[in-house]
């Protein structure tokens, strides 16, 4: 990724790095999954579906949707179609770049429910589809953090994926949750029971929202202005092998051997952020500069200076409550 910044952001970062002020404005959360919905005058009709016909024209293939209440519920549906199709019951979770072992399916595997959001590329995800058709599993493409981020067509437009079906299980304002699966082929029974009438209007809204707004887009400028932040200012203390950005820009992961110390200390500055972090598509490239870039320059600072193994310093206040000026002193010093 080309994260050298224009003459305007380098000025601005200089002059960010110089001042090494505290941040103003609101908290920035990039750490939560919840994708807020735009308020709208008129109320989109909360009939499943409605929902269903958001979904399918969006992603554009599947050949039927199903909304369930629960994610779970979704879940047991892609294994139920396993099962009508003569594989097994049990479902095998995939998920390549996570880095921890997933738990094993309860029965025979018959679904291979593959995750994409810690992909390290295409090729790590056609990989496991290719492995899990070659087990026979019926392919399941996990977008409830991937869809509407990677492309509006989730992770399989983004990397090239033709599974079987998809499951969608955001997270909506107010706790919400419910379950949506869609694919091509043979179709699982309706729902049982459906989500309540708010938490499809939730959903609905969200949908509608993502068709007329190029998300995908609008998460590249802003993972571009968090990483270009994050590069100059890692390098400017010499941090670059202790905390780093890597993976789309669209959907970024933190790295580094010092990851958590800096997520405390950017939290201290008011910005908060996940390994895998959940960048807000309603801030603009400007908003997201103004607001992210004095606080990653702060938690870098007092990075620089923490003591390696301590996690937030509680002698940083000695260094003043409401600046960091002192910072470049120390920095000076450590390195006379």
């Amino acid at each position: 990724m080309d994260l050298t910044p224009g003459p305007q952001e380098l000025r601005f970062l200089q002059d960010v790095w110089r001042e090494q002020a505290p941040a103003v404005g609101p908290l920035v959360d990039y750490s939560d999954q919840v994708l807020s919905i735009p308020l709208r005058q008129a109320v989109l009709p909360a009939a499943p579906a409605a929902l269903e016909g958001l979904f399918a024209g969006l992603w554009g293939w599947p050949e039927w949707v199903r909304v369930y209440a629960r994610p779970p519920q979704a879940v047991l549906a892609a294994s139920r179609l396993a099962r009508d199709q003569g594989r097994g019951a049990g479902v095998l979770w995939m998920a390549p770049g996570a880095g921890a072992p997933l738990d094993p399916p309860k029965g025979p595997p018959g679904v291979a429910m593959l995750r994409c959001d810690w992909m390290p590329g295409a090729s790590a995800a056609q990989a496991a589809a290719a492995e899990a058709r070659s087990r026979g599993l019926l392919l399941v493409v996990d977008e409830t953090i991937t869809g509407l981020r990677l492309a509006s067509g989730g992770a399989c437009q983004a990397l090239g994926l033709q599974p079987e079906a998809v499951l969608w299980a955001p997270r909506l304002p107010g706790g919400r949750r419910l379950g949506l699966l869609a694919g091509r082929g043979p179709a699982p029974p309706a729902a049982a029971a459906e989500p309540d009438a708010p938490t499809r209007q939730a959903a609905a809204m969200l949908l509608a929202w993502a068709t007329e707004t190029d998300v995908p887009a609008r998460l590249e400028v802003l993972g571009r202005s968090l990483a270009m932040g994050l590069a100059y200012f890692a390098a400017r203390t010499g941090l670059t092998d202790q905390v780093a950005l890597e993976g789309p820009l669209r959907l970024p992961r933190l790295s580094g051997r010092r990851l958590w110390a800096f997520l405390g200390l950017a939290k201290q500055e008011r910005l908060r952020l996940a390994p895998l972090v959940m960048l807000d598509p309603f801030l603009d490239q400007m908003d997201s500069q103004e607001l992210v870039w004095p606080r990653l320059a702060r938690a870098c600072a007092r990075l620089r200076v923490l003591p390696e193994g301590a996690m937030a310093p509680l002698g940083w206040r000695e260094a003043g409550p409401d600046s960091c000026r002192a910072v470049q002193d120390i920095l000076e010093n450590l390195n006379s």
